[in-house]
This record gives structure tokens, C-alpha cells and sequence, in this order.
């Protein structure tokens, strides 16, 4: 049981920001949650109040409803995985269309070659600057065969 139900045992939900910080109301845990990298809220109910149903005691909708439930949560989590993956593969083109030989600091540039997978004998300025070069052209050239 979280410390804040022992110290207000008739309080039956409360919410905790990703720091560990709990909030009586929902709103607060959200302006805090702000302020933070993770910024997560997540409800949290004191035991007390909890109803254990024994599994016997579930209908088949409640059942039928439960699977329900876990596979659209599920489909939900792959969705998410998804569109996070295609706005990685963004960021990434978008990363390589603003490379510039000229101007792209060293770093930055190894840190792109080897994010993109690329392969070469070494990883000095003069060996993956070309390589990036023409990965950008050839990038380049896919968008434009799909217009």
C-alpha cells in the first residue's frame, strides 16, 4: 500500500507522476508530470477500497470483456510501436537530408553513419563523409522516383 493511503486512509484514489510524487487530483499530477522527462501519470487506488472478485464469480461477458479489452490494448501497443518506429525512420531521413559535408560537424556525422548502418574500413572524416554523401543522394533519388 502506497504511504499516502496510511496517512489518509479514506482516501480511495490518488495519482503518482513517473518521479514518485503523488497527487490527491489528477490535474496536479499532470502540471508536475510537466517538469519531468517521463511524463507519466498513473492512478493508483488504496487497497482498502479494492473489491476482490474470486475468478468464479466472473460472468462470460466479464470474460468475453476481459480479452476483449487485452487485445485491444494490445493492438494499441503495437500501434504505438509502430508510429514510433516510422517517426524514428523520419528523424533519421530528415537527419540525412540536412546532412551537409560542408558544415556537419564530425561527430554528428559519425554518430548519422553509424545510426544509418553504414559500413566502411574506418571511420575517419575522409572514408564516411563520401559514404554519407551518397547515401543522401540516394535517398534523394527514392523520393523523387515516388513523385
Amino acid at each position: 500500500m502506497h504511504k499516502i493511503f496510511e496517512t489518509n486512509p479514506d482516501l480511495k484514489k490518488a495519482y503518482i507522476t513517473s518521479d514518485g510524487t503523488p497527487f490527491y487530483q489528477e490535474t496536479d499530477a499532470k502540471n508536475h508530470a510537466k517538469t519531468l522527462k517521463d511524463k507519466s501519470v498513473e492512478p493508483i487506488f488504496n487497497e482498502k477500497e479494492l473489491q476482490v472478485v474470486d475468478e468464479e464469480e466472473l460472468t462470460d461477458a466479464d470474460l468475453e470483456m476481459a480479452e476483449f479489452e487485452a487485445a485491444e490494448k494490445l493492438k494499441a501497443d503495437e500501434e504505438a510501436k509502430r508510429q514510433k518506429a516510422i517517426q524514428y525512420q523520419m528523424e533519421l531521413a530528415q537527419a540525412l537530408l540536412e546532412f551537409n559535408p560542408e558544415t556537419t560537424k564530425y561527430p554528428e556525422a559519425l554518430k548519422l553513419f553509424k545510426t544509418l548502418g553504414l559500413e566502411a574500413e574506418n571511420e575517419k572524416k575522409d572514408t564516411i563523409f563520401p559514404l554519407l554523401v551518397a547515401a543522401k543522394a540516394s535517398a534523394q533519388e527514392g523520393v523523387n522516383t515516388q513523385e
